[in-house]
C-alpha cells in the first residue's frame, strides 16, 4: 500500500503553508532559528543574487518533505551594500513525500485565500482561469495558479502554484490512488509592479 498522510502531518502541512503565505503577503517576520517550517537543513547563498540566502528546512512531521525558502535583500530598499540592507522571504517551495490524497484543491484555495478565475505573470499581466493543463501530458503532473487575495493584512502580492499529480485511469490496481495527489505548493512574492515602476 503507498503510504498515507497522517492528521497531524496534514495539520502540520496547513500551519507551514499558513504561516508562509503570512510571510510573503503580509510581511510577517521571519527568524529562519525558530520557525514552524522546522529544522535549518541548509543555508546557501543565491547564485546571481548578491546577499540572497536559500534555506531548506527539516520538519520532523515528514522527514522527507523539502521546504525551501529564497530570503533576498528588499527590492523595494535597495542599499549600497546589499548584503547589510533589510531582508525579505521571496519564494517559498514545499515539495511533500509522502504524497497527499487527503489534502485537495479547493481546500488548499480556501486555506490560502486565492482568487478564482484568474492568474497573473512575472510581467504582472492578468490570464483567464487556474488550470494550466498537465505538462507534458504522459507524466500526468497537473499545475494550477492563482494570485492571493487582498486581504486587509495584505502588504504584497502573491502568486501561488499548485502541483498535483492526476490518477493513471489505465492502472487498476487497488493500492493506487484515484484522485489527484498532492505534490507542491510554490508561493511567489511579485515584484513586477516596481520593476514597471523602473522601467519608466
Amino acid at each position: 500500500m503507498r503510504p498515507t498522510v497522517t492528521d497531524a502531518q496534514r495539520d502540520m502541512a496547513f500551519r507551514i503553508l499558513t504561516t508562509a503565505m503570512a510571510i510573503l503577503r503580509d510581511d510577517q517576520p521571519f527568524d529562519p532559528a525558530h520557525t514552524i517550517f522546522g529544522r535549518i537543513l541548509a543555508a546557501h547563498p543565491l547564485r546571481g543574487r548578491v546577499g540572497g540566502m536559500q534555506y531548506s528546512f527539516v520538519n520532523p512531521a515528514f522527514p522527507r518533505t523539502q521546504i525551501i525558502l529564497f530570503v533576498v535583500p528588499d527590492p523595494a530598499a535597495p542599499s549600497a551594500d546589499r548584503t547589510k540592507g533589510k531582508q525579505v522571504a521571496t519564494h517559498f517551495t514545499i515539495r511533500f513525500s509522502p504524497l497527499s490524497t487527503d489534502i485537495n484543491r479547493s481546500t488548499l484555495e480556501d486555506l490560502l485565500h486565492v482568487d478564482i478565475g484568474y492568474w497573473i505573470d512575472g510581467n504582472g499581466e492578468r490570464w483567464p482561469g487556474n488550470d494550466m493543463g498537465t505538462a507534458p501530458p504522459q507524466i500526468r503532473l497537473h499545475s494550477y495558479r492563482y494570485r492571493a487575495s487582498n486581504l486587509s493584512t495584505s502588504r504584497f502580492p502573491v502568486d501561488v502554484e499548485f502541483a498535483f499529480g492526476d490518477p493513471d485511469p489505465n492502472d487498476p490496481a487497488p493500492d493506487e490512488p484515484k484522485t489527484p495527489v498532492l505534490m507542491d505548493v510554490l508561493l511567489s512574492r511579485d515584484y513586477s509592479a516596481l520593476r514597471r515602476q523602473h522601467r519608466k
